[in-house]
């Protein structure tokens, strides 16, 4: 992807929420990843992954401040993406499905203008760096099913029962 500029105070912690520990990293600009990795060697591995050669500072306080933030005070922080426009404008879309309600990979493409666009759509899903804040997982398959999730499909059915009881 890209390198978030030193100036920009690129950090990153982990925290523990409803759904497993997260890893969230954030600059001034946003957060721009929150993960539910399976280790937190694999959290290490996907941040050089995503942003090479950043120098990010470890802050777990802040990070737990944030989790408090969203899940407990149900509150969104300011969030910084980063991918390409079609990417962004998939992300927007996913923001727009309503706390309890999911949509299809079909209606999503509908409500970007690009009904036969399913198969990039599902792929910008996938590709989605903000796991919750970007609800992906409230994107089922038109048949019902839920579809894939990159941290599992345990983790989304828990999601998607959270945010029905909240």
């Amino acid at each position: 992807m890209r390198q978030l500029p030193p100036q920009s105070n690129p950090s990153f912690g982990f925290a523990n929420t409803p759904f497993g520990e997260c890893c969230i990293a954030f600059s001034d600009d946003g957060i721009c990843a929150l993960t539910f990795p399976e280790s937190r060697e694999g959290a290490y591995a996907d941040l050089d992954n995503r942003f090479p050669q950043t120098d990010f500072k470890q802050n777990d306080e802040r990070v737990a401040r944030f989790v408090r933030q969203i899940f407990e005070k149900g509150e969104s922080p300011l969030l910084n993406p980063i991918g390409t426009e079609f990417q962004l404008s998939i992300w927007h879309a996913l923001q727009r499905i309503p706390k309890g309600e999911t949509r299809t990979y079909a209606q999503i493409a509908e409500a970007i203008g690009r009904p036969k666009a399913v198969r990039a759509v599902g792929t910008a899903i996938g590709a989605n760096p903000i796991a919750f804040l970007i609800p992906c997982h409230r994107v089922i398959r038109t048949d019902g099913g839920l579809g894939g999730f990159r941290w599992g499909l345990e983790c989304k059915r828990e999601m998607l029962s959270w945010e029905s009881k909240s």
